[in-house]
């Protein structure tokens, strides 16, 4: 069986509008959420060119967003779909700043296609990239890997989502008994596609609980189906977790949704090749280098707040003008 129609999920905030601030101010009384998430790169039309020339093979693209929109973007293009929280977060959610929140309820938007792969906006193909990279015979290509889970954080934000994987495998092993779940994939579980790493599952094959798995920070294919499950099998923890407007100590993630992919048995296994780079001051030019050079399928850029961000953004969005420099039919 082929592929059916895949689309692509993007969101995005426009941490500059300042009715988006005022709102934010209102709900955020402690005035301690970081705004490093919301900082701008001022490189979101790069990857709409990357998508056109790297992955032309999506059907739709969802605009996810609160309400702004770029000037640029070409709204009226086929391809693409504006989607705004209030289009399919519950009224009682909103308005939300979590990006769990978000992702969680994307199986809320009707014309999004059962199999989507969910984008984000520091995530750049810098390479072609086939459908099967994502998915094969309509099953997500998923990294099969367990690995040890580490309380590596110590403070804010991300104490938070240390906590929120510590839920996501607490509702996965409420779900799927272990010992089952590899037995009946023991071909895909003991895969060589996964190099190196397979010893991790031989290591950890008679532990009776999963731990964690290997997360690769890339665009990642899901099952829109697989989603809904998930809020029909633990609705109160789910629902509890949605009411949070910030990131929180009682949130899930997106992860759980490839996790439960994985242990459900319909996939398929792969071996992600993209890089992800913690931006700083050191290592900047390198990630320059390593866009211009396409020397990845898939760059991921995140910010640390380390270094001048000015100089580091100059630098990095050159790379990507000099990779694309030509609009996209996604730019007006």
């Amino acid at each position: 069986m082929k592929n059916e129609q895949i689309d692509l999920v993007l969101p995005w905030v426009d941490g500059s509008d300042l009715i988006w601030q005022a709102e934010k101010n209102k709900y955020d009384k402690t005035k301690t959420v970081s705004n490093v998430r919301y900082q701008s790169w001022d490189n979101l039309q790069y990857l709409f060119r990357g998508i056109e020339k790297c992955i032309p093979w999506v059907d739709k693209i969802f605009f996810i967003t609160w309400g702004h929109i770029p000037e640029w973007l070409n709204t009226s293009h086929e391809k693409i779909r504006i989607v705004k929280h209030s289009d399919y977060i519950p009224p009682q959610y909103l308005p939300t700043f979590n990006s769990n929140v978000i992702e969680m309820n994307y199986f809320r938007i009707e014309e999004l296609s059962e199999n989507f792969i969910l984008f984000n906006d520091d995530l750049f193909p810098v390479q072609p990239i086939s459908q099967e990279y994502y998915f094969q015979n309509a099953m997500p290509c998923e990294e099969a890997v367990e690995t040890h889970f580490i309380l590596k954080a110590d403070k804010g934000m991300d104490l938070q989502m240390n906590y929120a994987c510590v839920n996501n495998m607490v509702l996965l092993n409420r779900n799927f008994d272990k010992r089952q779940v590899i037995g009946e994939n023991r071909d895909k579980w003991f895969s060589p596609v996964y190099g190196k790493r397979l010893q991790q599952n031989v290591n950890l094959e008679f532990w009776n609980n999963f731990e964690s798995f290997v997360y690769p920070h890339e665009a990642m294919p899901m099952k829109k189906s697989v989603l809904k499950e998930i809020w029909e099998k633990e609705p109160e923890f789910l629902d509890r977790a949605s009411h949070n407007k910030f990131r929180a100590y009682s949130d899930v993630t997106q992860r759980l949704i490839t996790m439960w992919q994985i242990c459900s048995g319909k996939f398929v296994p792969h071996k992600y090749q993209g890089k992800m780079f913690l931006v700083d001051e050191e290592n900047y030019l390198e990630a320059a280098e390593a866009i211009r050079n396409r020397k990845y399928p898939v760059i991921s850029l995140n910010e640390t707040g380390s270094g001048n961000f000015e100089i580091i953004k100059t630098q990095i969005n050159k790379a990507l003008y000099e990779l694309f420099p030509q609009k996209s039919d996604f730019e007006i």
